[in-house]
């Protein structure tokens, strides 16, 4: 009888675990990536990125500096500089915001149009930047669209996915509870079963920190150039406010172990 109650146990315990495991996947991207208030405060941190802003740097001014005659004239390195030093004018950054949005809306897919980095105020920055005393060179400068078009088939979307993330994690998180609260209740050794639920609830935590936070990280840390570091640097932003959810799937991951010692 004790044999037939552990399967059993085991059964609920593996599907409410996975069902957990959706539920917390889920509730992380919705807080990362999904909330459109939060996107522009997420793009003008990853801006203060000395990295982000080099990437960015880089593949704004790779795309134009052969294209216009007037820029073929500056040092590669001078535009680069002027560039980043533009990236910080909170002008440029309200823009960049706007771009995040247009990344954030094509994920979510509620648009698939071509996703322009760059724009005015980032072609106004870099002309004062360039030619503060030539009124002449700034207006020429002022005209050039300092800009990297990105391909929205790069952009990955998980448009049908996004439209029943809600009634996701509403189902999930009571499956899970439910299925957990099954197995523990049915199993024949309550002991290992709590235990078994505590660590994975920790390595839950810990494979989301992984994904979301030191995979990004490690994204900025090991390349310099390219889209994937300015989406690395977004989404290595807006780790803060995930912080609460890791601390809590571990605390509870931990809860889970120390009490299965006691009975």
């Amino acid at each position: 009888m004790n044999f037939v109650r552990q399967r059993l146990a085991t059964v609920l315990l593996v599907i409410g675990l996975i069902f957990a495991w959706i539920c917390l996947t889920s509730v992380v991207i919705r807080q990362t990536l999904l909330l459109s208030g939060k996107v522009p405060s997420y793009s003008t941190t990853a801006l203060k990125n000395p990295t982000v802003r080099s990437a960015l740097s880089d593949l704004i001014v790779k795309s134009v500096e052969h294209s216009y005659p007037v820029l073929s004239k500056i040092p590669t390195a001078q535009l680069n500089a002027a560039v980043d030093r533009a990236l910080t004018q909170p002008a440029v950054a309200d823009e960049f915001a706007n771009v995040t949005l247009q990344i954030q809306q094509h994920f979510i897919g509620t648009s698939d149009q071509q996703i322009v980095l760059g724009g005015p105020a980032l072609s106004t920055a870099v002309a004062q930047i360039i030619a503060p005393n030539n009124p002449t060179q700034q207006q020429v400068i002022e005209k050039i669209p300092f800009t990297y078009a990105i391909s929205s088939s790069s952009i990955p979307s998980i448009g049908k996915y996004f439209r029943w993330i809600g009634n996701l994690i509403n189902v999930s998180s009571y499956g899970s509870a439910a299925l957990l609260v099954a197995a523990i209740v049915v199993s024949a050794k309550k002991s290992r079963t709590l235990r078994k639920i505590g660590i994975a609830f920790i390595m839950f935590s810990a494979f989301e920190v992984t994904v979301f936070w030191l995979l990004p990280k490690y994204v900025l840390s090991h390349f310099h150039s390219g889209p994937e570091v300015v989406v690395s640097g977004i989404v290595a932003a807006s780790a803060s406010a995930i912080v609460p959810i890791y601390v809590g799937v571990l605390g509870a991951g931990i809860a889970f172990a120390a009490v299965s010692f006691l009975i």
